[in-house]
């Protein structure tokens, strides 16, 4: 007898990961010695230099000087794209990520700082068809402008755009 199994719901899948799935372009990508994330860009100018940065709330308060090892301690690791891309060292920690889902497309980018070669390596992605509810909705009254103008029959149903 042969098992039939049936495909995962939306509800059993995983969707940690599930942004870089299905990815219908390439991943940019870039390598700094700073960080292209203006998220920890002041801290990290004060880590080189010496000089104490505010201590994680989640830990105490108050100012710290640190090594970089000690300021990217609680920082995840990115389990998707976890190698430097200067190095390719795996010994990385994300200190910046952020990733947009609008009607079934997506884009994301991630920082991931390097602790052997203190590297920061960017990637960003963006589906080619991809649009914010702001530019999809301009979109769609030009189309009804242009429908208007030229005497066509306007559809204000959004799902027939």
């Amino acid at each position: 007898m042969v098992k039939i199994t049936e495909a995962k719901s939306d509800k059993e899948k995983d969707w940690t990961h599930a942004y870089a799935e299905d990815l219908r372009a390439d991943v940019y990508t870039e390598v700094n010695a700073d960080p292209k994330a203006t998220v920890h860009s002041c801290e990290w100018k004060k880590i080189m230099n010496g000089d104490p940065v505010e201590i994680n709330p989640s830990l105490g308060a108050g100012l710290k000087i640190m090594t970089v090892d000690e300021w990217s301690a609680n920082w995840k690791r990115n389990e998707k794209f976890p190698d430097c891309l200067a190095c390719g060292s795996t010994s990385t920690r994300e200190h910046h990520f952020m990733q947009t889902w609008c009607r079934s497309k997506k884009q994301f980018e991630s920082e991931l700082l390097c602790n052997d070669c203190h590297m920061f390596s960017w990637r960003s992605y963006s589906d080619p068809d991809f649009m914010l509810p702001e530019e999809y909705d301009k979109v769609r009254w030009e189309r009804m402008v242009e429908d208007k103008a030229a005497g066509k029959k306007i559809i204000t149903d959004p799902r027939k755009v």
